[in-house]
């Protein structure tokens, strides 16, 4: 039965710091703060943590920057700045879906452009 008891205490400990090593990390990453650029965002400062659980960052690139990160090899300055790129790069590609559902006519018009240079060329 002593076994047993003492066996318990050894396991114990670990879990208690991989779970205090996640607090800590969830601290950092929520005390670290990153300035929006684009988006609804735009101007504020927002807590990487936010920003990490928000619509810009697709759930496999969060858990691949997560554990990155607690490995040591992305440092918290550059798990904000992909976070940051990854805001930017998908607000950049909304508004060109945005631009080009507005405007079909345009791009209507510079194709009908192309195929009559085309034809005046043969």
């Amino acid at each position: 039965a002593l076994g047993s008891a003492s066996e318990k205490e050894r396991a114990s400990p670990p879990a208690r710091d991989a779970q205090g090593q996640e607090q800590q990390l969830k601290k950092s990453l929520k005390s670290a703060t990153v300035r929006v650029s684009a988006g609804e965002l735009r101007g504020q400062s927002v807590s990487l943590l936010d920003l990490l659980f928000s619509k810009y960052v697709p759930q496999e690139k969060r858990q691949e920057l997560l554990e990155l990160y607690r490995a040591g090899i992305l440092s918290t300055e550059q798990v904000a700045t992909v976070v940051a790129t990854m805001v930017s790069r998908t607000e950049a590609a909304n508004a060109a879906l945005v631009a080009s559902a507005r405007s079909p006519r345009r791009a209507g018009t510079a194709a009908g452009q192309e195929q009559q240079q085309e034809e005046e060329e043969d």
